[in-house]
């Protein structure tokens, strides 16, 4: 039980220790103040109820219960084209960005040397190796990676918050007012908390829960110690906090947070992928070489090579990776707002009767995904790439499901 628990913990948070969240958290704290704690308060009771609804009695209990219930929603099609394109390019879009930071962390923090897209590289190619071995050594490294990654950065943010340089009643003056979208910046801390080993439902998720409790701490010692304006115009105000917490020592611990970060949320995503590709296999959606006793000599080679073109070609030090990175995150949120729309569906068919706190919920959720394209100053290019996507997922869909569909009428 122990282990499944901290399996399904490492894999549940591994996105919440990316430098990419550190970012959002750091900017929205300083553009919101001390209100981010009441939004960050209704995002994780948002998620919880969605995971109450996702876990209702009588929806599919097994592996794979998500396609299942998206399929019974929308159709085959549709349910693959939502997990390829919620799955696929945020890990290689994501990849590119994490390992280039983790690679000018290096650089700048520690090595001065060592060449930064060499280290991005290297990274690269050893999360390759790992995925090609057994999935438990996968697994137990992921738990090293989130352990590593969440020690540095809880202890940067216990150090911070019991030494603030401001006292609480500053740092409660310092609020601009409720935002609905930079409430909705946070639901993409909590990418892929799902991700769990353990079928037991729970009424707080323990990966909800220690988000919450990660983000709430940092946070704090974040307008503890640096000023709203800072944090919100930054592109690493972890690093500035960091640097103002505890000097050098807390800007080479913040180093070690970013590079294990970002190998466990990569790992992870890799993982969830392959899960996500597996249970599309299964369910005879994708070719019979994308089964789980395949797939590992070919996913991950497909998945680094993309990363690596990506990296190769200069989208790493492009602007436009930004905004595509932010676009691939709302897919995610998309793919989890239809997800919970069929659920409730689906129970609305099993109970003849309207869940209105889900359905609410719900709502709220695709509102967000709205907010989060129309508000923001790339909405153009964000709206392309997203329904280019799912265009292209469809396509790809529509033609794996009448093959397969072929294979199987065939004499």
């Amino acid at each position: 039980m122990k282990s499944s628990l901290l399996l399904s913990l490492a894999l549940g948070v591994s996105w919440i220790l990316s430098p990419e969240s550190l970012v959002i958290a750091g900017n929205i704290s300083g553009q919101t103040g001390w209100l981010t704690f009441p939004s960050l308060i209704g995002v994780v009771i948002l998620y919880v109820l969605c995971n109450q609804l996702l876990r209702t009695e009588g929806l599919p209990p097994a592996p794979g219960r998500e396609f299942l219930i998206l399929q019974h929603g929308g159709g085959s099609i549709t349910a693959t084209t939502l997990c390829l394109a919620a799955c696929l390019p945020l890990t290689v879009l994501a990849g590119t960005a994490l390992l280039v930071t983790a690679g000018y962390t290096l650089n700048e923090v520690f090595l001065y040397w060592f060449p930064n897209f060499g280290f991005s590289f290297l990274l690269l190619a050893l999360l390759t190796i790992l995925q090609l071995l057994r999935k438990e050594y996968g697994l137990w490294l992921q738990v090293c990676f989130v352990g590593l990654a969440m020690g540095g950065l809880l202890t940067l943010s216990l150090f911070g918050v019991f030494s603030p340089d401001k006292p609480a009643s500053e740092i409660l003056r310092q609020s601009t007012g409720f935002s609905f979208s930079s409430a909705s910046l946070l639901l993409l801390l909590f990418v892929g908390h799902g991700s769990s080993l353990e079928q037991k439902a729970r009424p707080f998720p323990l990966a909800l829960t220690t988000g919450f409790i990660i983000f709430f701490l940092w946070i704090l010692a974040s307008l503890g110690h640096v000023s709203p304006e800072k944090l919100a115009t930054s592109t690493i105000p972890y690093m500035t906090a960091a640097r103002k917490i505890l000097g050098e020592p807390g800007r080479q611990l913040m180093g070690v947070v970013i590079i294990f970060g970002t190998c466990g949320a990569l790992n992870g995503l890799m993982i969830l992928t392959r899960n996500i590709v597996d249970t599309l296999s299964r369910e005879k959606t994708v070719p019979a070489f994308l089964s789980s006793k395949k797939q590992r000599w070919v996913l991950p080679f497909f998945l680094s090579a993309a990363i690596g073109t990506c990296m190769a070609t200069g989208l790493a030090g492009d602007e436009l990776l930004e905004s595509l990175l932010r676009s691939a995150l709302i897919l995610w949120l998309l793919y989890y707002s239809l997800l919970c729309l069929s659920a409730v569906y689906w129970v609305q068919k099993v109970s003849a009767a309207i869940p209105y706190l889900s359905l609410f919920c719900t709502l709220l959720l695709i509102a967000a995904c709205i907010t989060l394209v129309v508000g923001d100053p790339h909405r153009l290019q964000m709206s392309i790439f997203i329904f280019s996507v799912l265009f292209a997922g469809g396509l790809l869909s529509t033609c794996w499901y009448f093959i397969m569909r072929h294979h199987k009428h065939a004499p």
